[in-house]
């Protein structure tokens, strides 16, 4: 009877162990985990950064290097959305679909610092003025589908949000930024996209200069204050 027991014993603690590992590794893979922020800043009705060109077309689930690629190019890489997906870590074995972390892991790879956050539209929109940057966005329906735009601009006038989207063949944006334009009740539907800890996300890129042993984020001209050394 004891040697049966003994057996129970270790069968339950060979499941645990291995459920430990299990979780450990899932933990891994999906981390790093979003920051919440939710700010409250005045910001102007109006805001895009102007890019009017480079809007490539995704193949199947490929959209999450096509969007760090379209970052990239903001930072002056001339790289290309496939280029990206065939080197980008963290995919999804027969999908192809890359989880935030292959995302985030490139952009290190690339000497860049990317965050991940999570907050609401004031947030985001918040991130796009102050950093003047291109930001990926995670849209999707649960296990459904998931997809990665970059987020552009915005008109809180015409209640309008505007995106460059590698699921798009062309430009429907004519004269404004990006080649899709989204209003912001039909965005928060799927930016509330059904999973559990990533909904609401989206991912900010800045760039590092390295000054001796200090690393520097830069910040963007319009807020830095002039200095007699700025203009000499």
């Amino acid at each position: 009877m004891g040697f049966k027991k003994g057996k129970v014993r270790i069968r339950w603690l060979l499941m645990g162990i291995i459920f430990a590992f299990l979780l450990i590794g899932l933990i891994h893979v999906l981390s790093p985990f979003p920051t919440k922020e939710f700010k409250a800043d005045r910001l102007p009705n109006r805001y895009e950064i102007p890019i009017n060109i480079g809007f490539e077309h995704q193949g199947k689930n490929q959209c999450a290097a096509f969007s760090t690629a379209f970052v990239l190019r903001n930072f002056g890489q001339n790289v290309q959305g496939a280029e990206v997906y065939a080197k980008i870590p963290y995919k999804v074995p027969i999908s192809g679909y890359v989880l935030p972390k292959g995302v985030v892991s490139y952009f290190q790879s690339q000497g860049l610092r990317p965050a991940i956050y999570k907050g609401d539209l004031n947030s985001l929109k918040t991130r796009l003025v102050q950093g003047n940057k291109p930001i990926i966005v995670l849209i999707g329906n649960g296990l459904f589908w998931q997809h990665y735009m970059t987020f552009l601009g915005y008109d809180d006038e015409k209640k309008e949000l505007y995106f460059f989207d590698s699921g798009r063949d062309k430009d429907e944006n004519a004269d404004l930024t990006g080649n899709r334009t989204m209003t912001e009740d039909y965005f928060l539907k799927w930016w509330s996209n059904g999973l559990p800890v990533f909904n609401h996300v989206y991912i900010t890129v800045e760039k590092k200069v390295v000054l001796g042993e200090t690393t520097c984020v830069l910040v963007p001209q319009r807020f830095l204050v002039p200095t007699r050394n700025d203009n000499q």
